[in-house]
């Protein structure tokens, strides 16, 4: 029986192994061509572009991963089934909570491999293509630190504390040079806001700076006389996909304290959360599929069976997220909904085929 259960097991990650290479290479072509678009903005080139596709790629991957595990038990139980090997199994003895376990444990090892994966490498990458992406576009104009973001225009330089998104920055301060370079005035404002295509200063406090003299003035509300645009800002602009747990629950912490907006964070951070309960789901709807469905289906069948699963649950799961950032609905409840919805599902399948 162990040897039966290791032969299972093997189909199930050899076929999930397989794939994941096709999608793997199907997103990198896709991905690739979205970003032509962009190539010759700034120092942005072929080659950047690529690279950029290629740090994305593990974010991408485990993001469709529950599909992707789903398209993977359904190949490799169905290349099974239509062997007869499953009928066979089941006549000497193996029982289908057996199979059902083998296939469980199997993806067991892939979950905790794709979760480190996931928590680990994903965002890292996610965080280094888009500061390498911004930064060409930029031509090296805008360059994130780690005590913040710089950007050179004309004769300023200023350094943003934090950028929460692309149109709210917080701790800003500007050094004004002339042409010989000389330093004759910095600013430093609380928080900015980019209303009606201009930059709205808050709290501003302008130093100048005269031979043998400076000079303080206090402004509640300024009009900033920059053409920075929020492209620059991306640079310093850190999304959810680029952040691990702790971040992501540090940041939405920081932003509902400040009574910002922070759905889109949490809503990540729990999708996250739920990701090995939500990829274990799509695991046991494969099995009720492959063991109810005729001997006669062929394989072409199966996988599309398993693409239109995916396509579905993508689709509630999206839908599930724009809803609850729309109407401020419960991350928590909008990220578990779909994986609850497709659990019921599998749970009644695997209830008509018991009977």
């Amino acid at each position: 029986m162990k040897m039966i259960q290791r032969y299972i097991a093997k189909h199930v990650l050899i076929s999930t192994g397989f794939v994941f290479i096709v999608v793997l290479i199907l997103s990198f072509i896709i991905n690739l061509l979205g970003e032509l678009r962009d190539i010759g903005t700034g120092e942005y080139g072929f080659g950047q572009a690529v690279l950029h596709v290629l740090l994305m790629q593990p974010h991408t991957l485990y993001q469709l991963f529950p599909m992707l595990i789903l398209l993977g038990g359904v190949l490799g139980l169905g290349m099974l089934a239509s062997n007869h090997e499953l009928m066979v199994m089941r006549a000497s003895g193996l029982s289908v909570g057996r199979i059902t376990m083998t296939v469980i444990m199997a993806a067991s090892l892939l979950i905790i491999l794709a979760t480190l994966a996931g928590e680990m490498l994903a965002p890292h990458a996610n965080f280094i293509a888009d500061q390498r992406k911004s930064s060409a576009q930029t031509s090296g104009q805008a360059v994130a630190t780690a005590s913040g973001v710089w950007i050179h225009e004309g004769n300023n330089f200023l350094h943003i504390e934090r950028v929460l998104n692309r149109d709210r920055l917080e701790g800003v301060t500007r050094y004004e040079f002339d042409d010989k370079h000389q330093l004759i005035a910095s600013y430093y404002a609380k928080f900015a806001n980019f209303v009606n295509h201009q930059w709205i200063l808050h709290h501003l406090v302008k130093t100048t700076l005269h031979q043998n003299k400076t000079v303080n003035q206090q402004f509640s509300v300024a009009i900033w006389n920059l053409q920075l645009t929020p492209n620059y800002l991306m640079v310093g602009l850190i999304e959810p996909e680029a952040m691990t747990l702790r971040k992501l629950a540090d940041y939405s912490l920081y932003l509902h304290s400040n009574h910002l907006q922070s759905s889109i964070y949490q809503l990540e951070f729990w999708k996250r959360i739920f990701q090995p309960l939500t990829t274990l789901v799509m695991v046991l709807l494969a099995i009720p599929f492959v063991f109810a469905a005729p001997r006669s289906m062929n394989m072409g069948k199966r996988i599309l069976f398993g693409i239109f699963i995916g396509f579905v649950f993508y689709t509630i799961n999206a839908f599930m997220g724009q809803f609850s950032i729309v109407f401020q609905f419960l991350p928590a409840i909008a990220a578990l909904v779909p994986t609850l919805l497709f659990a019921v599902v599998g749970y009644l399948m695997m209830f008509r085929m018991r009977n």
